[in-house]
């Protein structure tokens, strides 16, 4: 049986005040691609850094803004590496590379769930974002490749390791809203992002969206749309429905801008 490994980082804060919107984003990588990715990644970062100092890892918001070491490159080069690592993804098919990402429009939420917190938002967001995940996980099965999964997260952010460990050991005993957890195991496992190429998959997944759901940018996440998690066009239930995408909001303008790339 397969082993899919859901890796999993945010954009923005879960705050009432601060970011307008909080973003939970994953990417599940199938177990046998994350070395030949981490061998990727770690070649393209080479052709880009000849020589020391080379980063450790593919950090979008520092690539972008040209931030720490990255402020070795020009612009082009910046713009060049963005575009190779969204290669390097887009380069897996659909078995190999899935992705998800649920966008909450905090003042929204907060004003229909008067009492809660942010830590309250968290474990709403991660149910919806494992339940999509066990989908994924449901419809591999039915294709015939039963596969299990497992949740990794970066700790350094301690209050979305908190939310990830609770709300999982919830999930397995009781089940989300919608069903029971069939294909998700163990606990959420944590790792540096520098250390595991699926950390930094996650961070283009959920920069990507940060910069759409934000700034109106849709240049970086038109490369990867096509990763995230869709029903097959051939199914008879719900034929190209996007699983991948949820957004937590109503706000119509914000709506248009994401159907605009997943409609």
């Amino acid at each position: 049986m397969a082993t899919y490994l859901l890796y999993v980082d945010e954009s923005g804060d879960p705050g009432r005040h601060g970011s307008s919107h909080l973003i939970l984003a994953g990417a599940a990588l199938f177990e046998g691609k994350w070395l030949p990715l981490e061998k990727d990644l770690r070649m393209l970062i080479d052709r880009f850094f000849p020589v020391p100092p080379k980063p450790t890892e593919i950090h979008l918001a520092e690539l972008r803004q040209g931030r720490g070491v990255f402020r070795s490159l020009t612009k082009g080069e910046r713009t060049a590496l963005l575009n190779e690592f969204c290669q390097v993804a887009t380069n897996l098919i659909e078995t190999e590379l899935t992705c998800f990402a649920v966008i909450a429009d905090k003042a929204h939420w907060f004003a229909s769930n008067g009492g809660k917190t942010g830590d309250d938002l968290y474990a709403e967001m991660f149910e919806d974002l494992s339940s999509r995940f066990d989908l994924y996980l449901r419809r591999r099965y039915a294709e015939g490749a039963p596969s299990k999964g497992i949740i990794i997260a970066d700790p350094h952010k301690a209050s979305l390791c908190e939310a990830l460990k609770s709300q999982q050991r919830l999930f397995q005993r009781q089940g989300h809203r919608w069903d029971a957890l069939h294909n998700l195991i163990e606990t959420v496992f944590f790792l540096d992002s520098h250390e595991s190429p699926g950390l930094q998959l996650a961070d283009l997944t959920s920069y990507a969206v940060w910069r759409l759901v934000n700034s109106n940018d849709d240049s970086i996440v038109r490369k990867i749309s096509a990763l995230f998690d869709r029903e097959p066009t051939t199914s008879r239930i719900n034929p190209g429905k996007w699983h991948g995408v949820k957004y937590m909001g109503i706000d119509t303008a914000m709506r248009t801008r994401l159907d605009a790339v997943w409609g």
